[in-house]
């Protein structure tokens, strides 16, 4: 070994080294002096078919390119390639639908992608394709769309759980169905991402934290519960849209005879999902007789709703499609009424309760989180009140009246009214105030804080079926009423959003709700509206509502206007007629003194009957504002003046001051309308 390694270093030495040799002069030129040649393909030329230009995007690539770079492992090559199936989708849509299946797949795959920038821009690109096709051509593909959505919501990587719900606003925007038909597999994983089960036998939750330390657990709650209305007005709407496109009554149905068996039954078989239908048959002899019951009154009621008695579980109950549907219903508001009561515990301004006579600034975080309660409260509640109106029972609305009534004042009700500061909504900085205000007039109607109080109010009342009429004085209540009494006394809301939650509001407590005893909260109520009405300087609009409110009270049950007490009411009616003398008035007005005058109330008619004659010279003049059809408001005030008691003044309107209309048909309809009076009181 070592005579081999003194042979190397031998002849090591012996080469010749070249150490700071240099080229000759000319010899390190580099030679440009050649000719290059174009690579031409033809095959791929003929595929991308560049005599149309509309298949290929902006970097010439064909659909078929644009999917082969989302199986790539770059970044850019994802999104280049997302890009370009936007592109060609835009310019011709029809070419999407030869390659539908991959596209769907190989796009919806890049929704738990790594990278953030991937996933975005393949929500964007879904959304696309949903647009294009819609809802019947996707049809086929709903467990895809479904299986990478649930893989989102439960994936380990926490940014893509986040970015799952950008997948589910996708879905709830262009397939609703998808979502609906689905609910019961995608409410459990949803709810995971705020909450846990407690035991896996029940299913009561609680809350979890939050996702990672970049946001808050308040921020990310309000992000997935924003996605829980959306769930649940699609579902509510498409409940309501079901009822509504239903077949109407007044279609005939051509019921098949059986001409061979003349023993065979005249009455349709029973079928729990379609109404009974009544044919009427018009005779210009006889006189025609329409019932006034209400449609719904002859929707035939399942047998095995009829019968059940409770809510709870019962293992005799038959299976039928609205037991099941109450019993997923009475799940879902299990489910999520304790994670949104923690909700709110987390967050809730400190000291809420400990001092009733004041109320409680919120944070930014704490009031967008009410906001957002308040709607899913009232949400379930009319999914409760839309399943008991189809079963005929009201067992499911007492038993979440009885379950949650007494929670809500407890956790809810505690700091009501709420507002929140100036200096927080000027600076937005989401800290908690320590110290609570006291009761100021400007921040009893506080423009940032309206529609959580309102919500408050009607869901208190939703809750409380007597709240109008109880016998012993509630302090949630009295604290409900000083809050709306103090907000139309002052009225400062401004928009028309806030003045129709106000008048909603007043409509659910003074009227809307099948109470008919009125205790003195309610009673001071309508009296401080009736004052507004006649003493402030309201927008006319404003005041045709109210106007009709007051109208539905008097008109909708005879009982209940006399409860309030018929003195507060004489002044106001004897004011009604004047209207009429006006140079214009509201279409949904006249319909409410119409209303009046079918009903007989007397303080009204005298009026009426007082102003008669100048009603009629003022009626070629008045303006009938939203009237469907020109013409109508005439003739409803001359159906007005049809109840008229007197026939002396019905004889001068038709001899003297009817002869003053111009106009030979208004002049004829209202004599018409007048004779027919007058022979009706000479019988």
């Amino acid at each position: 070994m070592g005579g081999s390694s003194k042979k190397f270093k031998k002849a090591e030495k012996s080469k010749i080294k070249l150490k700071g040799a240099k080229l000759p002069k000319g010899a390190n030129v580099t030679k440009t002096n050649f000719k290059v040649r174009k690579i031409v393909v033809p095959d791929q030329l003929k595929q991308r078919n560049l005599t149309n230009a509309a298949v290929l995007s902006n970097k010439n690539l064909t659909l078929k390119d644009c999917l082969a770079k989302l199986k790539l492992n770059n970044v850019s090559s994802k999104i280049e390639g997302l890009r370009g199936v936007r592109e060609i989708i835009t310019k011709m849509p029809s070419e999407l639908h030869r390659m539908l299946s991959s596209v769907v797949k190989d796009v919806s795959s890049l929704s738990i992608d790594i990278e953030h920038d991937v996933r975005r821009d393949a929500y964007k690109t879904l959304g696309c394709i949903l647009a294009a096709c819609g809802q019947s051509v996707m049809v086929p593909f709903y467990e895809v769309l479904l299986s990478f959505l649930r893989c989102s919501m439960t994936h380990i990587q926490s940014r893509i759980q986040e970015d799952s719900l950008l997948l589910l606003d996708v879905l709830l925007q262009y397939l609703p169905e998808l979502v609906v038909a689905n609910r019961d597999k995608i409410l459990p994983q949803f709810l995971d991402m705020i909450s846990k089960l407690r035991t896996e036998s029940k299913p009561g939750r609680t809350l979890t934290i939050n996702l990672d330390k970049q946001s808050t657990s308040t921020r990310w709650r309000v992000k997935v519960l924003s996605r829980l209305t959306g769930i649940l007005k699609i579902l509510i709407d498409s409940k309501r849209t079901k009822n509504e496109t239903a077949e109407p009554l007044e279609e005939a149905v051509s019921l098949a005879e059986d001409v061979d068996n003349p023993f065979a039954s005249k009455v349709p078989d029973y079928q729990p999902d379609k109404a009974v239908q009544i044919n009427y048959t018009f005779d210009r002899a006889s006189t025609m007789f329409l019932p006034i019951q209400k449609r719904h009154l002859y929707t035939t009621c399942p047998m095995d709703v009829l019968f059940r008695k409770t809510t709870g579980t019962d293992k005799d109950l038959s299976l039928g499609d609205r037991v099941d549907d109450g019993r997923k219903l009475k799940m879902y508001v299990e489910m999520l009424m304790p994670v949104l009561f923690e909700s709110w515990l987390e967050v809730r301004p400190t000291g809420t309760g400990a001092e009733p006579g004041q109320e409680h600034a919120l944070t930014q975080e704490a009031a967008a989180t009410l906001e957002l309660l308040m709607a899913i409260f009232i949400q379930l509640w009319d999914l409760t009140v839309q399943y008991c109106g189809e079963t005929n029972n009201d067992d499911m609305k007492r038993w979440f009246r009885e379950e949650y009534g007494a929670k809500f004042c407890t956790h809810i009700l505690g700091g009501f009214p709420y507002y929140q500061s100036g200096t927080e909504t000027k600076s937005q900085q989401p800290k908690r105030s320590k110290t609570t205000a006291p009761i100021l007039s400007e921040k009893t109607v506080d423009d940032h804080c309206y529609r959580h109080n309102f919500n408050i109010c009607y869901f208190y009342c939703c809750l409380h079926e007597q709240f109008r009429g109880g016998k012993k004085k509630s302090q949630p209540y009295t604290k409900i009423v000083e809050y709306v009494k103090r907000c139309v006394m002052n009225w400062k809301l401004r928009g028309a959003e806030a003045t129709n939650l106000l008048l909603q509001v007043l409509r659910y407590m003074l009227l809307d709700t099948d109470c008919m005893a009125v205790n003195q909260e309610t009673r001071t109520l309508l009296q401080t509206l009736l004052e507004v009405y006649i003493t402030a300087k309201l927008p006319q609009e404003i005041r045709n509502r109210i106007l009709v409110l007051f109208c539905d009270i008097i008109v909708g049950s005879d009982s209940l206007w006399r409860r309030y007490g018929q003195e507060l009411f004489t002044l106001w009616l004897k004011m009604l007629p004047n209207l009429l003398c006006k140079p214009s008035i509201d279409m949904e007005v006249l319909k409410a003194l119409l209303c009046l005058g079918q009903r007989g109330n007397v303080p009204f008619l005298e009026v009426l009957e007082a102003n008669a004659k100048q009603i009629v010279a003022n009626m070629e003049t008045i303006r009938v504002t939203n009237e469907a059809e020109q013409g109508e408001g005439f003739v409803l005030i001359c159906n007005l003046l049809f109840y008229v008691r007197k026939r002396e003044l019905i004889r001068e309107l038709i001899d003297f001051d009817a002869l003053g209309l111009k106009d030979a048909t208004q002049r004829e309809r209202l004599c018409s309308t007048l004779e027919l009076k007058l022979g009706m009181l000479q019988e």
